[in-house]
């Protein structure tokens, strides 16, 4: 089967993986990500999907995630190629491995140049961050208006496509407020934690549990970086996280818009010539 990440042009030069932040989303990946563009990376995180990847990317991190999470989808699993080639132009990424398994990171594991962070949290803290964001997305994209709105730009329904799989990546499906939702949210996320914990290289891997700060401190001595002058980066809390995605939202929403119009229009000028044309052919 032809996947999406086998249609992506060969890159004519690839930048090498420094660093692979390996932590699942709501754990300070977003304040890392800028704090280590501060420090010089050139990270790739959920906001890159959004902002520069887009619709492709989207495509693409999708279906990594089914192809991980469905083993009937018939989708061929990632791997560290397959990674390398997505992310060609960046030297780091945040967030993507937790969604799309650890093969991917088997052949960063084996280069000695490679090093690697996990941010955790509360296993319950963790859950009902992923259910006031990612899952009050999902909900929100179920209801009315967005339920149709969706429909009409490919983009719009490329990204909450991807925010169904990611979130129900972790939760078997369920959404909030579901039945054992919160309870299998936090077994999956632990499963995922130790795993991880278990795969990488244990001196090449920084654990850092955000109850206990998540800083330059923590950070810099591990990447060999002198400590910057300006101030850790604001982690992304619920209400940034919905600025976030109000601000993507607001010119696809626009676009939708547009385009059901257009549909709406176009569907009453035919049928008001039929109508015409039926009035004359009664007359």
């Amino acid at each position: 089967m032809s996947r999406e990440v086998d249609r992506l042009a060969q890159p004519v030069q690839k930048k090498k993986m420094r660093l692979v932040v390996a932590s699942c989303s709501r754990t300070g990946t977003l304040g890392l990500h800028e704090a280590l563009e501060m420090l010089g990376y050139t990270p790739y995180h959920m906001i890159d999907v959004m902002y520069k990847g887009r619709k492709p990317h989207m495509k693409i991190f999708c279906e990594g995630i089914k192809a991980h999470h469905d083993r009937f989808s018939g989708i061929k699993r990632y791997e560290t190629q397959d990674l390398q080639k997505w992310l060609s132009d960046y030297d780091c990424v945040l967030e993507i491995p937790s969604y799309i398994g650890p093969r991917c990171l088997e052949a960063y594991a084996a280069d000695p140049d490679v090093k690697f962070i996990v941010t955790e949290r509360s296993p319950i803290k963790w859950a009902k961050s992923m259910n006031n964001t990612v899952g009050a997305a999902i909900m929100l994209a179920a209801k009315f208006p967005m339920n149709i709105l969706r429909r009409f730009d490919s983009e719009l329904s490329a990204f909450w496509h991807l925010a169904d799989v990611m979130y129900w990546a972790y939760s078997d499906s369920t959404n909030p407020g579901d039945p054992n939702n919160e309870e299998i949210l936090c077994r999956n996320y632990v499963d995922y934690i130790q795993t991880v914990k278990n795969t990488l290289p244990k001196d090449r891997l920084l654990v850092v549990k955000l109850e206990e700060g998540l800083g330059w401190e923590q950070i810099c001595p591990f990447l060999e970086l002198p400590i910057p002058e300006q101030k850790y980066p604001r982690g992304n809390d619920p209400e940034t996280f919905q600025k976030i995605v109000e601000d993507w939202l607001q010119p696809r929403v626009k676009a939708a818009l547009l385009n059901l119009g257009g549909i709406v229009t176009a569907t009453a000028g035919i049928a008001g010539y039929l109508g015409w044309r039926y009035l004359r052919y009664v007359k």
